[in-house]
Order: C-alpha cells, then sequence, then structure tokens
C-alpha cells in the first residue's frame, strides 16, 4: 500500500496544472487514502484466507469422494446457484459500489472545501449553510452505503439458505443409504462431518465476490488516477541549459485555457538578459498567463517560447522551474516552521545566506519579532502571519533561491506602501543582472522598469518607457490616469516624493556612472569593534566604532531550538521610537567573557520559553496533563491540555508545550532526558 500510494502521488506531483484545474482536491486525497486502503484490504484476503480456504476446500472434497463418491456428486448440487447469486449479486452491486465510492469522495471534497474556506464561512454566518451541504453529502453516502450493505447482507443470507439446502439433501439421500444398508451410520456421520468443512470455506469464497466487488471499485479509481496522460510532456532526450543568460523570446504565442476560448493572441515579445520589463493590462488581460506558460504549467497551443535559444518544450521543466523565481500573487506558505518555508526551494541554503534573504525582502524585522523568530510554527497556509508578512517571505523565498530569471506576478500587492518602498529599493539591486519580468496592478512599482508591455484582451497594444507610453496615450496611459483618479492610499511614489523636489525620471539610466544602489543587508558585530554592559537601571548598552553608545539595546535569538548561542540579534530604538536592529552576533563563543555574560542575561530577560531538564512526573486528570519539572529557574509545576495542538517539534530533537496560560516549556533534547523522564514524557506526549 505504501508503494502504491507512492506511485499515486509520484503521478499527481507529474501531472500538469490544468488537472487539479479540473478535479477537486478532496478527491484525489479520498483516492489515495481510502482506495489504495480497499485495494491492501483485498491483498490481505487473498494472502491471509483465500489461499488456505483453496487449500481446504480441495482436501475435504477428496476425503468427501473417498467416504461416498454418490454423496459427494450431492454436496455440488448447490454450487450452480452459487454461482448464479454470485453473478446476478455482481452486476448489480458492482455499479453501485463505484457510486458509493463517489459519494464518499464527492462528501470528502465538501469537507475539505469547506475547512480550507472557513474564513470565508465564519465571516459570512454561513456555518449553517455549509453544515447542510455536508449533512446533504453524508445522506447522499448513507443511502448509498445502506444500500450496499443491505445488498451484501441478503446475499449471505441467500448463500446459508443455499448450502443449508444442499447439507439437508446429504442428510435425505445419505438416511436413506444407511437405512437400506448400503452406508453404515458412522460412515454418514463422518461425511456430515467433512461437509461442514467443506462449505465452510466455499461459503468464505462466495463471500469473496463482495471483497472483489469493493477491490475492483476501487481499483478503478486508482488506475484513473494512474493513467491519466500528463498534458506537460517530458522531451525524451531534454536538452542542457547550463549557461544561463536570461534571454526570453515569445513568438506568435496564441492560447487558451478552453481551445474555443483564447486567452492570448498571436503575442510575440522578446526580452534581453538582465533587462526588467513591466507587465500591465486590465483583469483577464491575460499578464499571469504569461506566466503559467513561461513555467510550463500549460504549453503554449499555437507559437513558442525559447529561453537563451531553446524552446522551452525542450528543456527538462526542472531544470526550466529551477532557474526561474517566481512570487504569485497568492503567497502559499507550508505548516511547518518558518524557516523551512523561508528555505523551501533552496533546502540546502546556509543560515546566513536566508537571512540575507529575508534581510534584501524587509521580512528580517517582523520575523524577529515573531515568539520563537525563524523556528515559530506557522499554521495551515502560513496562519500566524499577515497577508503582507506572507508575501514578503515568499519574496524572500524566491531571492534566496538566486534565480537568473526572477518573476514577479503582483508579488507587492499585499504590502504597505512603506513595505513596497523599502521592497523596491531591495529588488532594485536584486534585479541588477537578472532578466525579470514583473506583473503588477499598481503602476508605481513598475517604476525601475526598463520597458513595460501594456496588453488588452490578449493582445499586446503596446510598449516602451514610462514616458513613451504616457506620450502616446494609449492603454497605459489610461490605466495610469484612472488609478491616479481613483487610489487614495500613498504608494511608493508619494513616499520619494517626500525625499525629493521633483517626481523620479522612471526611463532607464543607461550612464555608464550610473551607480547600483546598495542592498541592505545584515549587519555582523565584531568582537573586535563591539562591547556589551549594563549600565544605570540595569539597562544593557552597546558600544561599538561604528554606532557609538546604544543604550535599552535587547538580544533575541532568531534559531532558539536550534541554535540558541548563535544568530543573535541585537535590537534597539530609532530616534522615532521604532524597533530597529543593531546589528547581529554570528557566535556568542567568539566574545570575550564579560560580553557573554551581559548577552545571556539579556536573553533571560526577553526569553519567553522555560527550558525543562527533568520530568519528575506527569498525571492526566480530565483531559489536561500536569507536569513537575526542573527548570533553570527552580521546581515548577504546570497544566496543559491534552491534545497534540499543545505540543510542538522544536528544533529536530526536542518537543514544546503550550500550558493553560500560553506559556511555553521546552525540552530542548529527549535524548538527553534521563531514561525514566523520557519515558514518562512520551507516555503522554507521543506526537
Amino acid at each position: 500500500t505504501s508503494a502504491l500510494r507512492e506511485e499515486m502521488v509520484r503521478k499527481l506531483q507529474s501531472l500538469s496544472v490544468s488537472y487539479y484545474d479540473r478535479h477537486q482536491v478532496g478527491s484525489m486525497i479520498s483516492r489515495v487514502a481510502h482506495d489504495s486502503e480497499v485495494l491492501h484490504g483485498l491483498m490481505h484476503q487473498i494472502t491471509g484466507g483465500f489461499l488456505l480456504q483453496i487449500v481446504q476446500l480441495v482436501a475435504v472434497g477428496g476425503m468427501l469422494v473417498w467416504i461416498n463418491p454418490k454423496l459427494a456428486v450431492f454436496t455440488l448440487i448447490p454450487v450452480p446457484l452459487v454461482i448464479l447469486g454470485s453473478w446476478i449479486f455482481w452486476r448489480h452491486v458492482y455499479p453501485r459500489h463505484y457510486r458509493l465510492w463517489d459519494a464518499a469522495s464527492k462528501q470528502m471534497t465538501t469537507l475539505s472545501g469547506m475547512l480550507s474556506g472557513i474564513r470565508v464561512v465564519k465571516a459570512f454566518a454561513q456555518e449553517s449553510r455549509e453544515l447542510d451541504r455536508f449533512h446533504g453529502a453524508s445522506d447522499h453516502l448513507r443511502r448509498w452505503r445502506q444500500w450496499v450493505e443491505n445488498t451484501n447482507t441478503t446475499y449471505a443470507a441467500s448463500m446459508q439458505i443455499v448450502f443449508s439446502l444442499g447439507g439437508l439433501i446429504v442428510w435425505y439421500v445419505g438416511g436413506r443409504d444407511v437405512i437400506g444398508g448400503s452406508m453404515t451410520l458412522g460412515q454418514l456421520i463422518a461425511f456430515l462431518a467433512y461437509l461442514a468443512m467443506f462449505y465452510a470455506p466455499l461459503g468464505a469464497l462466495s463471500n469473496f465476490t463482495t471483497w472483489l466487488t469493493s477491490f475492483l471499485s476501487g481499483s478503478k479509481r486508482v488506475l484513473e488516477l494512474l493513467d491519466t496522460p500528463a498534458l506537460i510532456d517530458e522531451p525524451t532526450s531534454p536538452q542542457p541549459w547550463n549557461d544561463v543568460q536570461g534571454e526570453i523570446r515569445f513568438a506568435n504565442v496564441t492560447f487558451g485555457y478552453d481551445r474555443n476560448q483564447p486567452v492570448l493572441h498571436d503575442v510575440s515579445f522578446e526580452v534581453a538578459p538582465g533587462e526588467m520589463i513591466g507587465i500591465v493590462g486590465r483583469s483577464g488581460s491575460g499578464k499571469s498567463t504569461l506566466v503559467n506558460l513561461l513555467s510550463r504549467f500549460h504549453d503554449v497551443q499555437e507559437g513558442s517560447i525559447t529561453v537563451d535559444g531553446h524552446d522551452i518544450r525542450t528543456l527538462s521543466t526542472r531544470d526550466l522551474r529551477e532557474r526561474l523565481g517566481i512570487v504569485f500573487q497568492d503567497s502559499f506558505l507550508f505548516r511547518g516552521t518558518i524557516w523551512k518555508n523561508l528555505c523551501y526551494g533552496r533546502p540546502q541554503a546556509t543560515i546566513e545566506e536566508g537571512l540575507t534573504a529575508a534581510k534584501a525582502a524587509g521580512a528580517h524585522d517582523f520575523l524577529c519579532r515573531q515568539p520563537l523568530a525563524y523556528e515559530t510554527l506557522l499554521g495551515e497556509h502560513g496562519a500566524g502571519l499577515s497577508g503582507g508578512e506572507k508575501q514578503r517571505l515568499s519574496i524572500a523565498r524566491t531571492l534566496l533561491s538566486d534565480p537568473r530569471v526572477l518573476v514577479l506576478d503582483e508579488a507587492t500587492s499585499n504590502i504597505d506602501a512603506e513595505a513596497e518602498k523599502a521592497i523596491q529599493e531591495a529588488l532594485a539591486v536584486l534585479v541588477h543582472g537578472r532578466t525579470t519580468i514583473a506583473i503588477a496592478h499598481r503602476l508605481s512599482t513598475l517604476r525601475n522598469a526598463d520597458r513595460i508591455l501594456a496588453f488588452d484582451r490578449g493582445r499586446l497594444v503596446e510598449q516602451g518607457t514610462h514616458a513613451e507610453l504616457l506620450a502616446a496615450d494609449g492603454v497605459y496611459a489610461r490605466l495610469v490616469r484612472i488609478q491616479t483618479q481613483v487610489t487614495k492610499q500613498p504608494t511608493v511614489d508619494t513616499l520619494l516624493a517626500e525625499q525629493q523636489a521633483e517626481p523620479a525620471d522612471t526611463s532607464p539610466d543607461t550612464s555608464p556612472e550610473a551607480a547600483t544602489p546598495a542592498a541592505a543587508g545584515i549587519a555582523w558585530l565584531d568582537p573586535d569593534h563591539a562591547r556589551f554592559s549594563i549600565g544605570d537601571q540595569e539597562r544593557i548598552e552597546m558600544r561599538s566604532a561604528a554606532e557609538g553608545t546604544a543604550a535599552a539595546v535587547f538580544v533575541i535569538r532568531t534559531f532558539p531550538a536550534t541554535h540558541p548561542e548563535a544568530y543573535l540579534s541585537v535590537r534597539g530604538w530609532d530616534e522615532h521610537g521604532d524597533e530597529i536592529e543593531l546589528g547581529m552576533i554570528r557566535a556568542l563563543d567568539a566574545w570575550p567573557a564579560g560580553d557573554r555574560d551581559v548577552v545571556r542575561a539579556a536573553l533571560r530577560r526577553r526569553s519567553l520559553v522555560r527550558e525543562i531538564s527533568r520530568v519528575n512526573d506527569v498525571r492526566l486528570v480530565h483531559g489536561y496533563l500536569d507536569f513537575d519539572v526542573d527548570t533553570a529557574g527552580g521546581r515548577c509545576r504546570f497544566t496543559t491540555r491534552w491534545t497534540q495542538s499543545q505540543a510542538f517539534d522544536f528544533g529536530t530533537e526536542g518537543k514544546m508545550l503550550i500550558d493553560t496560560d500560553e506559556n511555553r516549556w521546552v525540552v530542548r533534547s529527549l535524548d538527553g532526558l534521563p531514561g525514566p523522564d523520557r519515558e514518562r514524557f512520551l507516555q503522554y506526549v507521543y506526537w
């Protein structure tokens, strides 16, 4: 079953995005989780009892023939009735079994949709409506399951009657033979004993029809998935794409999600290596479709797309997508730690590389404010972060993969103006030397584009610089006027206007003297040039040659579980009262003893977790766990709910518990606990 499920998941991953547009997630989950289990049940029946019953049937049948061949012939009278009954049962039940699995799939789909959109359900107070929908799906499943189970019961009872009839016939014929003297009473009793042993496996084999019906209906759904053709075919001999320059060319591209309704009509344009182009247009004009085609989520229906002279259909999709960095409008985050989400596209990235990417995307500061910084556990779809924070983390994730071609599909749509300004300043550096395609409704985000393409109703209607398109007074100029008149929110341009007397020239500066702006990076503190001390009123102070003396600083662990004394963020306040990062400590062990003591004192003041060194006792009382533990602060007691939602992985070997007062208690390493303590802990916290 495990191998089958892996094969099904591998198949799902190989299918194109269009497959997921047409099929519901709940149905796919049902096929992988439920239908594969039905096949496992059948294999268990075959290997566990079926073969043994066949052997028993043959052996006992031989004994019946040896005892009395004539009675053995009468024993087989029920067999034609069993075959006929099985055939009738098969014809009526098999199609309804398939409907039963379909009803179960629809119930799971209904539940999956409701839970995925639970915020919308609650926002519109539609809980009762969704409950009614689920009740309808459940009732539909109940009716089909009841019909199938009633039919199975009727079939099983009918087979018992048939076998009983066979037994009565043997009694009658055998009794006459005993009375007539052609058979002894002992032979008849022995024959009847073997007869019971003969009909038992035969009855079990007749019930095998029920298992086979379930198996075939489930296997049909599994094979439907495994036999689904992949619309995006991998080339048999993919061309290597090693020397990546980033040249992109769309040549007479026509495409429609429905072939009868093209979204793009005969689109042609080129993007030079290192060039940044902006794509604008009304909703539905085909902007995001360009990204889908470039990534080979779909294949063009007419024309071609080439990168560095290679038709993308001749490249391995893995190679193509590894060299593309895409930030989608709807940023998706997985359940897991912030760090795992950040490194999703590049799991082997170092911590310093991840911190640099987060800093460049404007995400580092708000990530440091999370309860466990980069090791904070996010819920489903990134629950725990705001929309803008998720978007910035998504940008950092893309930047960490260091793509040669960067695609921003409404990348700043969920970000406030000041955050957008910070990101645009970072992107001004990050796009340098990369081919960049930026799709935006907020036209201010395209101020640094070398060229802007304007789409309308699936056609490329104009292209040029910002100034050229304004002078042409076409689609782009109309969009600019509409946005200027309608929007009241501050934009990047209005923020920049506060800092400069004249509006920025959005035409590209090709002069060799044009300086590339510096990217914001992590400022690593040097133990030779910075010192920590405790000043007035027990406040932590930091003195450095570059910053002078900073008072009231505090220190945050960015990786409290895996690196408690490394990658420490030293933070303070600017003249406006805003929290800022003064620098980071790469490794506390490299600092003098006096500085280490001060920093550790600062960490203890800010620590929101208590580390458990011993587990003295754990008791389960009415659904709550009462803990008696030893910590650095002494012996403590706390209570937590006995549920998986209150226990989280802490690093790779530890666990974190949240008590009823929302305090956090950490076992840094389960293997580090004494044996009895570890067993006591894992007896209840086994998730």
